[in-house]
């Protein structure tokens, strides 16, 4: 499949848009701490579980480090 969705800080490609996202968040910004419901990108943990109480009313967010 065609990799179409490129990331202008490093020229990396990907399939999908919320593939792109999540790899700028996580490599460019230093976001560690991802919501499994959006994709939100968060620094720290207590960001993303405020964030996922706040939106989500969910509690179990997955972490990528």
């Amino acid at each position: 499949m065609f990799k179409k969705h490129e990331c202008e800080a490093c020229g990396s490609k990907f399939r999908k848009v919320e593939e792109l996202m999540q790899h700028q968040q996580v490599t460019h910004e230093r976001r560690l701490y991802m919501c499994s419901k959006c994709n939100m990108g968060f620094e720290g943990m207590e960001q993303m579980r405020d964030h996922a109480k706040k939106f989500h009313s969910y509690n179990r967010m997955k972490e990528k480090v």
